[in-house]
């Protein structure tokens, strides 16, 4: 191959450097193109949050000291329905009404459509983030087949006289939510809340037998699934599945073997009899959206993790985009291939 001039070697250097640097200076931030129905979620959230306040009031129940934007979506360091041990940096990060914006964009990314059908499972760990599920499918349009889990780890749902599952039946009620639960659970240990203070655990118990909503107690974990999957299959078909927190029949018996955030359909290749619904749907053709790991998944859609203060709706980074002029590049990369040919030609002229 014949080499080209230094002379012109070094003026396509330059011009690449210049066209790279001018594209990277065009950069604008653009909103998504469906910023509206991301901003549409967040004040969904925004609004459920402040009921579940209300509901706090109302029953007499203080705000968490972690709660340091008075949200109403942290609970206590411990109660008697505490399952196992959680951080108030993520609960208050998941408190956040940008978090629906950001279950819009990865129901999206998991090519979720409106008038689809998708399955949930919610632990009472991040009430904020299964509420910013259900406000992102009803901004989406989209039906949420979900079972709740009065269960919850530290600064969760763990509240006895409001669980989680306490919170969506009374959204629903009174409209902040589309749907009610399909079904509920206790969660925790065998998804019958064994590790509970049986007093406590039975009052829970008591209260959600008695809303009318199927209350699943099956210590069984083989049969817990299939129950699962039968309500999810009955009121489906679903095309997704969604997993917030850690409950046994969400994650598995062998805890965290799924990645957080989005996966692919048919990335898990094998079963065995300690695999959750995540695995098993994923493994049967559905994309999946885990919801555990929170300071990697925001730090992944360039948002702030335990923010000091909440920015206002639809300006965080989950509402917009960056674009650039990629004309720039174009030319430059153009330009600097027509000097390098104009080299070669010099040199050759040269060597005649």
């Amino acid at each position: 191959m014949r080499k080209v001039t230094r002379p012109s070697l070094l003026l396509a250097s330059l011009v690449l450097v210049l066209a790279c640097a001018l594209t990277v200076k065009s950069a604008r931030r653009v909103p998504v193109e469906d910023y509206a129905v991301r901003v549409d979620a967040a004040e969904r959230l925004e609004a459920c949050m402040e009921r579940v306040r209300a509901y706090k009031a109302e029953l007499g129940i203080p705000l968490s000291v972690e709660d340091r934007h008075e949200t109403g979506m942290l609970g206590e360091d411990y109660t008697p329905i505490t399952t196992t041990i959680g951080a108030p940096d993520a609960k208050r990060t998941t408190a956040n009404p940008d978090m629906a914006a950001l279950c819009v964009q990865l129901l999206e990314e998991a090519g979720v459509k409106a008038g689809d059908a998708v399955g949930a499972g919610f632990s009472g760990s991040f009430p904020a983030m299964n509420l910013a599920v259900l406000c992102a499918c009803a901004a989406m349009d989209v039906k949420v087949i979900y079972i709740a889990s009065a269960g919850a780890s530290t600064y969760g749902g763990n509240q006895i006289d409001l669980t989680l599952p306490d919170m969506v039946l009374r959204l629903a009620e009174e409209g902040y939510l589309p749907q009610a639960p399909a079904a509920f659970s206790l969660g925790g240990d065998f998804d019958c809340g064994e590790e509970m203070f049986p007093e406590e655990r039975e009052i829970v118990r008591t209260r959600l037998e008695e809303s009318g909503i199927p209350f699943l107690h099956e210590r069984d974990y083989q049969k817990n699934l299939a129950l699962r999957e039968e309500i999810y299959r009955e009121q489906g078909p679903i095309v997704c599945f969604v997993g917030v927190g850690g409950n046994i029949t969400t994650t598995g018996l062998d805890g965290d073997r799924m990645s957080w955030g989005v996966t692919a359909p048919g990335r898990v290749k094998a079963l065995n009899e300690k695999s959750g619904l995540l695995e098993r749907y994923n493994k049967g053709g559905l994309p999946v959206i885990y919801l555990l790991n929170i300071k990697r998944l925001v730090a992944e859609y360039g948002m702030p993790y335990d923010p000091q203060e909440l920015s206002p709706i639809g300006e965080s980074a989950v509402y917009y985009e960056t674009v650039y002029c990629w004309p720039l590049a174009l030319v430059g990369v153009t330009a600097a291939v027509g000097l390098l040919l104009w080299g070669r030609c010099r040199r050759r002229e040269e060597e005649t």
